[in-house]
C-alpha cells in the first residue's frame, strides 16, 4: 500500500494525463445535460445549464477505493465559498468509520486549474517524501500564492447563475453595453473585481494586461483554462510566451463546476509563483 494519495473534484481542471499519472482520485460536479461540452448546448439553447456539488454518496464511493490504495488520502476540494463540494466531502468522511482519520479534506479557497495548481503541488511534495504535516503546511501557504484571473465574454450566464442580486445583474449588463469589461479574480473564495476596462476590442489584452501588472517579474506558473475557445486561449498563450519568467503548464477546457456560470469564451488565467 502506497502512503498518500491526493483526490479532487474535476472543477480542478487537470490535464487527463496529469490525473492518470499521478492517479489522482477525481469526482465530478453533476449537471443537467448528458453532453460532455456544456459550452457547445449553451451557445446553441442560450438556456444556462444547471450543476451541482457532488453528492456524499460519491465522496465517500472514491474515498473508499483509494483507502485500499493509499495509507491516507488528502482531499483538495473547491472553494467552501462558492460551493457545497468541500461539506459533502466533509460529511462523507464521518460515514467512513474508524477510517475517517486517513482522510483529511483541505479547502483550496479557489476553482478551476488554480485549485488543480495545489493538487499538483501536493503530488509533489508526496513524491519528494514529505510527510502528512509538513505537505498540510505547504498547502496552507500555497493558498495565499496561488490566483485567478478570468473575464466573461457575457454577463447573461452570470446573472442566469443567480449568485448576484438583481442590481448587480443590472450593472453588469449596463457594463457590457458600455463596451466595457471586467477582470475579475478569487480572492480567498469570493470573486472579485480587479479593473474596469474601457473600450474593450476582445478578452485577451486586458485580461494579459492585469496579469503581467500583478506578477511582475515573479516568476510564475501559469494554466490557461477557457470555455470552449480555442483561438483566444492560444493568442493568450502566444502572448505570455512574451514574458520572461513565465512557464505555461497546460491549456484545458474549463469544467462545468465554473464554466456553466461564467459561460462560452469565458478565459481563465490560474497561477502561482516558484
Amino acid at each position: 500500500m502506497k502512503r498518500i494519495g491526493v483526490t479532487t473534484e474535476g472543477a480542478a481542471d487537470l490535464k487527463q494525463d496529469l490525473i492518470e499519472r499521478y492517479n489522482i482520485g477525481i469526482v465530478d460536479f453533476k449537471t443537467g445535460t448528458s453532453v460532455k461540452n456544456i459550452f457547445k448546448e449553451m451557445r446553441e439553447t442560450q438556456k444556462p445549464i444547471k450543476t451541482s456539488q457532488p453528492s456524499i454518496a460519491q465522496y465517500l464511493q472514491l474515498f473508499k477505493k483509494k483507502l485500499e490504495e493509499f495509507e491516507e488520502i488528502i482531499h483538495i476540494a473547491t472553494s467552501a465559498r462558492v460551493s457545497g463540494a468541500f461539506n459533502s466531502a466533509m460529511q462523507a468522511r464521518k460515514f467512513l468509520g474508524g477510517n475517517s482519520e486517513r482522510v483529511h479534506i483541505l479547502d483550496s479557497e479557489k476553482s478551476s486549474a488554480a485549485q488543480g495548481l495545489l493538487v499538483l503541488r501536493a503530488q509533489q511534495d508526496i513524491l519528494k517524501g514529505f510527510d502528512l504535516k509538513q505537505i498540510i503546511d505547504n498547502f496552507n501557504k500555497r493558498v495565499k500564492q496561488t490566483f485567478v484571473f478570468f473575464m466573461y465574454d457575457d454577463p447573461k450566464w452570470l446573472k442566469a447563475g443567480g449568485r448576484y442580486p438583481k442590481i448587480v445583474q443590472i450593472g453588469l449588463q449596463k457594463i457590457k453595453d458600455f463596451n466595457m469589461g471586467i477582470v475579475m479574480r478569487e480572492k480567498q473564495g469570493v470573486i472579485k473585481p480587479v479593473a474596469f476596462k474601457r473600450n474593450i476590442q476582445n478578452i485577451v489584452d486586458p485580461l494579459f494586461e492585469e496579469f503581467k501588472k500583478f506578477v511582475g517579474d515573479k516568476k510564475t506558473n501559469v494554466v490557461i483554462t477557457h470555455g470552449d475557445n480555442k483561438g483566444i486561449a492560444e493568442k493568450l498563450r502566444q502572448k505570455l510566451k512574451e514574458l520572461e519568467n513565465i512557464k505555461i503548464l497546460y491549456t484545458e477546457l474549463l469544467d462545468t463546476a465554473l464554466g456553466a456560470h461564467i459561460g462560452p469564451d469565458a478565459l481563465i488565467l490560474s497561477f502561482d509563483y516558484e
